[in-house]
């Protein structure tokens, strides 16, 4: 009977550690919305990380949230970055799959050493493409999210010091996934 006892006892309590991981993958991908700073434009919203800083000049077309500085790997040279550009398409079909191809195309234009390391199709309107690559000297990441609405596509690109990528993924990640269209 004491075995039964214990057989059950530890059958309960890994049920309960599962239930307790699961609770917490769960939460490290949301936000707390009671302490959400937010950019609230006409036709979007989008939060933003604590200690961040809207750059001066916030429009609904183009917005820039910095970085404080950090001491990740040393002195500071690089502010992280989340930028929101918001583009008329040239034509009604244009869709974020169509987009995140030509961005790939366009990217090493304007980022040597371009490398795509994810691209991921969202939902019929929402692309994500992740690449690598230098740009001012700088070895970067980009996390750039397409989202396409009305003839517009809606870019959110994170911007990070490639050594810093695996400090700030998971941090960042709720944060660029919260835009929402209204």
């Amino acid at each position: 009977m004491k075995y039964i006892s214990l057989f059950i006892l530890t059958i309960a309590s890994l049920h309960t550690e599962a239930q307790v991981t699961s609770t917490l993958e769960q939460e490290s991908d949301s936000l707390d919305k009671a302490d959400l700073l937010m950019i609230d434009m006409p036709s979007y919203s989008i939060s933003y990380p604590e200690g961040w800083k809207i750059r001066e000049g916030c429009i609904q077309e183009q917005c820039t949230i910095i970085s404080p500085t950090d001491t990740i790997g040393g002195y500071d040279t690089y502010l992280e970055s989340i930028n929101l550009t918001v583009n008329e398409l040239s034509n009604a079909s244009y869709t974020a799959e169509k987009y995140a191809n030509y961005s790939e195309e366009y990217l090493p234009q304007v980022v040597t050493q371009f490398r795509v390391l994810n691209k991921a199709k969202l939902s019929e309107n929402s692309h994500r493409l992740i690449y690598t690559g230098v740009k001012n000297n700088i070895r970067q990441v980009w996390r750039q999210f397409y989202h396409v609405k009305d003839g517009k596509v809606y870019i959110i690109t994170f911007s990070v010091q490639q050594k810093k990528y695996k400090y700030y993924k998971g941090m960042i990640k709720p944060y660029l996934t919260s835009f929402k269209f209204k």
